[in-house]
């Protein structure tokens, strides 16, 4: 079975929660190919460097404002124009290598009616502050989700999930089936030696992972101890940049490399993107978590968050890694929530096996509500 596995490039967030689908499916004998660009792209070829790893037309979204609706504004017609050459990529691809099935983490324009096309994502509400422009997205967005066979939510569902609300489906069609939690992780038990006191693990969109980088290694450089940045670009050093004794400056790591360091860590400062939260649930590291400015579902994330693990929450504007750092010694000893590490395979294994029911059955038909 030829799937063609393919994923955002908003940092690496989208990614690396596909790295275990992606070994899931390599291990029950499927033949995957790999799409995404920039960042996402370059962590698929670390990752997977035996794969054939494509690249795909870039979204090109900034956060340069604090009001994620005019960010959204400015970058929609860069989004539809993405979607609408990922739909020409598509197409060539078919005709070249003849995949059986296709998975998209939020890539909606990677979808066929004929094949199966399951999209990957945690968002199917809207949280922003005006309620008017969320229903025209979530109106929107549902018209992009009907067109694929089924849904993937990395969550679990009720009284445990991370997302609330902003992963509940309120109609019939297409199913939405929660997943669990997905990681590059493996679950890490607790204890170990810590010999690194802060991890920062930096992502998403330019120009605020650069704004973000810079508050953090300036903080940490009052802080005494081994701390450790890992960038998440390999874009040069920034010209504000000076070495710091006790400050190590990585720019990416595979995800083996990358749990080691945090099973060496004490703290991990990062954004709550929903990817690096599924992260933490794994390695069971404290974290101060800190919102993209503009994106409202990362702060309606922490809302969803709390009490939920050993984490802090703060804004950019009002970053305080020392008092964090202090307050430590606070936070509950283990997050209140574990996976069982079987997730993805699971997920894999009910997926193949509804596919090869419905091929042996010659139920290899687009579903009722794919729209033409």
């Amino acid at each position: 079975m030829h799937v063609l596995f393919v994923a955002l490039n908003w940092g690496m967030g989208h990614a690396s929660r596909s790295v275990p689908l992606i070994r899931a499916l390599l291990r029950a004998g499927a033949r995957v190919t790999l799409a995404s660009d920039g960042v996402a792209a370059e962590l698929f070829r670390s990752e997977f460097p035996d794969l054939e790893v494509h690249e795909l037309p870039g979204y090109k979204v900034s956060y340069p404002s604090r009001n994620v609706y005019l960010n959204v504004l400015r970058s929609s017609l860069s989004i539809l124009r993405a979607i609408w050459l990922e739909r020409m990529w598509l197409r060539r691809f078919r005709r070249m290598h003849q995949p059986d099935a296709i998975i998209s983490d939020n890539r909606y324009g990677i979808v066929a009616a004929d094949i199966p096309s399951v999209l990957i994502t945690h968002q199917l509400r809207l949280y922003g502050h005006w309620k008017w422009a969320n229903r025209i997205g979530e109106w929107f967005m549902r018209r992009w989700i009907l067109r694929f066979r089924e849904v993937w939510v990395p969550d679990w569902e009720g009284s445990r999930s991370l997302t609330g609300g902003m992963a509940t489906w309120p109609y019939k069609s297409p199913p939405v089936l929660y997943i669990g939690p997905l990681s590059r992780f493996e679950p890490v038990p607790p204890g170990g030696q810590r010999d690194i006191d802060i991890l920062a693990v930096l992502s998403g969109p330019e120009p605020q992972r650069g704004i973000f980088e810079q508050k953090v290694h300036t903080q940490l450089a009052s802080i005494p101890g081994h701390h450790v940045i890992v960038r998440g670009t390999r874009t040069p050093l920034p010209g504000w940049y000076r070495a710091q004794p006790g400050i190590e400056v990585i720019d990416l790591l595979p995800a083996d490399a990358l749990q080691k360091l945090a099973g060496k860590a004490r703290m991990q400062v990062s954004r709550s993107g929903y990817s690096t939260v599924m992260d933490l649930v794994y390695s069971g590291l404290p974290a101060l978590l800190v919102p993209t400015p503009g994106q409202f579902e990362q702060e309606y994330l922490t809302v969803c968050l709390q009490g939920k693990g050993p984490w802090q929450f703060q804004h950019q504007r009002d970053l305080d890694i020392p008092s964090a750092w202090k307050a430590l010694q606070e936070l509950p000893a283990n997050p209140a929530l574990r996976p069982s590490g079987q997730e993805a395979e699971k997920a894999i294994a009910d997926f193949l096996g509804r596919h090869a029911v419905n091929r042996m059955s010659g139920h290899h038909l687009p579903h009722e509500n794919v729209m033409k």
